[in-house]
This record gives C-alpha cells, sequence and structure tokens, in this order.
C-alpha cells in the first residue's frame, strides 16, 4: 500500500497554509511522523485514509492547517491506493470537515471517520480491502 511520506505531508501543509500563517513557532515533526506511523501495519486504503486524517489533526503538530493538511492526505492515500478520493470525500465535505474540527478540539472521533469512510466506500461500490503490495520506489515508508 501507498502510504504518505513526512516530506509529503510537510510539503501539503506548506502549500495550504497562507501567507499569514505563518509564526515563530516550529513545526512539532515528531508529533506528525506518529500519526504517519499509526498506519504502518494497516493495509486497507480506506481505514488508513480516515485513520491518517483524524491522528494528522489530533497531532496539532503544524503550527497552522493541520485540518486541511489531514483532508489532503486522507485524500492522497485513497488515490494512490485504487480509491477515488475526490468521489468518497467531496471539496465541500461539511460531515468529515465537522468531525476535524472535533477531532482538533481532543475529541476521539477516530472510529467515526472510518465508519463514515467505509459507509461512503459501500455506497459507492468500493469494497474495504487491503490493497496487493506494489513495486517498491526504492523508499521505505515515511520517508525513511
Amino acid at each position: 500500500m501507498n502510504r504518505p511520506s513526512l516530506e509529503l505531508t510537510v510539503a501539503i501543509n506548506h502549500a495550504v497554509r497562507g501567507p499569514d500563517e505563518w509564526f515563530d513557532e516550529p513545526d512539532d515533526l515528531d508529533r506528525v511522523r506518529r500519526a504517519l506511523d499509526a498506519v504502518t501495519e494497516i493495509d486497507e486504503p480506506i481505514r488508513a485514509s480516515a485513520t491518517l486524517a483524524y491522528r494528522i489533526t489530533r497531532a496539532q503538530g503544524f503550527g497552522e492547517a493541520n485540518k486541511r493538511t489531514a483532508f489532503l492526505v486522507a485524500k492522497w492515500t485513497l488515490d494512490h491506493n485504487g480509491v477515488d478520493g475526490g468521489r468518497l470525500i467531496p471539496p465541500d465535505d461539511r460531515q468529515f470537515a465537522d468531525l476535524l474540527v472535533k477531532a482538533s478540539m481532543g475529541r476521539d472521533v477516530e472510529l467515526e471517520i472510518v465508519r463514515l469512510f467505509r459507509g461512503r466506500a459501500l455506497g459507492l461500490g468500493v469494497e474495504p480491502r487491503p490493497v496487493a503490495p506494489t513495486r517498491s520506489t526504492g523508499r521505505e515508508p515515511h520517508g525513511r
């Protein structure tokens, strides 16, 4: 299964931050790395995507744009594992956005996000199942 690297996650965060969202506090990339590591053993893209969305948001490892980063990393994970992330997570997804807000406030909504994604996947005819291994790109998971 294709998993996002720390470098990709940081690049996404930098791309979505506005010019007024940069502060003197450095990002806590150890928190971000631990969030990414949460899916090391998950081989099912829908579960991995939901888990990443929750964990990145909950970690609050970036000075700004944690929820936007989590949204895009979740979509990237789906898109790079054979699931149309744009159909599963539409751009104006209020239900998912509300769950990310709750996660950012410290609420444990990980299973709610997993259930939301799985329910949508079934509605789209996508079976939540492990993805067959792909050829290595020469990089280990998470850019290590």
